[in-house]
């Protein structure tokens, strides 16, 4: 098993692996002193990822307690700390006078794993296959992959060999030679691994996590439950709502949508919600991934990305020379948790850099139709 080892870097709380959250003292009850603490640390990052070295710099003080937040203390002038596990941690030093006065501050450790440990997946030569690396200032001991496919495996930098055309979240559990451990996951292809490049791109890209927040924003609104989607076009086809809305649902989540219910309601035919790239994208492979809350499809419905600045009609898109990628959806699935989205990708790739289009195209005749849809996400593939 190789080791690896980065240069090492002594880092203050700027570091790129701990980010800390500005400190604070707080406030005691302390005993009537003209002598009360000042307190006062500095935090340096040792060369291993998880070790900190706590530099005290208070005054008029006689005794230290040191509560590093994971259930340890120390008493210590100026303690070394190593902590097991990736997460914030809220450090606290009390300083007591002789007198009994007390003065203290709090600083946030914030071990983010991606930080501790970067990790890249290439093609290593062989169809569909790819090599993970791993990045990391860390002396590992041992790795313990999930590929997101339902396989697993302990080798420190393994090959792997993944369905083509799909997307899969690749998940490892580090563990250093010091005993600490880090999780980190990583989007993969048969291709290789993934950089989310979806907010330089494009905007109102959904959300699929309703604990940090709506969905899509709307720009228009009538009654309680209906809307326009914001930043995107959406063409005459789809405003078949009340008060000429469409494209955007209240109802579970604040979703992307198109419906044709019946009742009277207009059929959609052509109806397009789209939206041009903010700036030219560069050269490569990338994946556009969706996230739906349900979907039911009798006629057509399409995910397309084109070179062209708008949408093509239902029945070209599968011949259209300015497409660049699409995906029809078809059948039924209700699933309606923002949790576990259904997913469908559509791959497709540049050979130079330019704007794109990107978006859904439908035609709902038949009662009985639509989708909800939580987010957008973009991606595009390491080098």
């Amino acid at each position: 098993m190789n080791k690896i080892i980065k240069p090492i870097l002594i880092l203050f709380c700027a570091a790129s692996i701990v980010a800390c959250e500005k400190d604070r003292l707080l406030p005691v009850e302390s005993a009537e002193s003209s002598a009360t603490p000042v307190v006062d640390f500095q935090v340096v990052q040792q060369a291993d990822p998880f070790t900190f070295e706590f530099k005290n710099t208070s005054s008029n003080y006689k005794t230290l307690e040191w509560r590093f937040g994971d259930d340890s203390l120390s008493t210590e002038v100026s303690p070394k700390h190593m902590y097991f596990k990736d997460g914030k941690y809220e450090v606290i030093l009390t300083a007591t006078s002789a007198d009994g006065a007390k003065g203290k501050k709090l600083f946030v450790v914030n071990i983010e794993a991606n930080k501790v440990a970067q990790i890249i997946a290439l093609p290593n030569g062989t169809s569909n296959t790819v090599k993970f690396k791993i990045t990391t200032t860390a002396e590992l001991k041992s790795a313990s992959w999930d590929y997101g496919d339902g396989t697993k495996s302990t080798d420190l930098e393994p090959a792997k060999t993944y369905e083509a055309n799909k997307l899969f979240i690749s998940k490892v559990v580090l563990t250093t030679k010091l005993g600490a451990q880090a999780t980190v996951s990583k989007l993969v292809s048969s291709n290789g691994s993934l950089q989310d490049v979806t907010s330089q791109f494009f905007k109102n890209t959904g959300n699929a996590n309703k604990s940090i927040g709506p969905a899509f924003a709307a720009s228009q609104r009538v009654g309680d439950r209906w809307g326009v989607v914001a930043d995107w076009r959406v063409n005459a086809a789809v405003k078949q709502r009340d008060g000429n809305m469409g494209g955007w649902d209240q109802w579970e989540g604040n979703t992307m949508s198109m419906e044709k219910w019946g009742g009277g309601e207009r059929e959609i035919i052509d109806g397009k919600i789209e939206q041009t790239s903010m700036a030219p994208l560069p050269e490569g492979q990338y994946y556009l991934r969706m996230g739906f809350h349900d979907y039911q499809v009798k006629d057509y419905l399409y995910s397309v990305v084109t070179k062209a600045n708008d949408l093509p009609n239902v029945n070209v898109v599968e011949s259209n020379t300015d497409v660049l990628g699409w995906t029809r959806i078809t059948g039924s699935v209700n699933n309606g948790n923002e949790a576990n989205p259904l997913i469908f990708t559509t791959a497709f790739k540049l050979t130079e850099q330019r704007n794109v289009t990107l978006g859904y195209v439908a035609t709902f005749q038949q009662n009985e139709q639509n989708f909800k849809l939580y987010e957008v996400k973009l991606y595009k593939q390491d080098k």
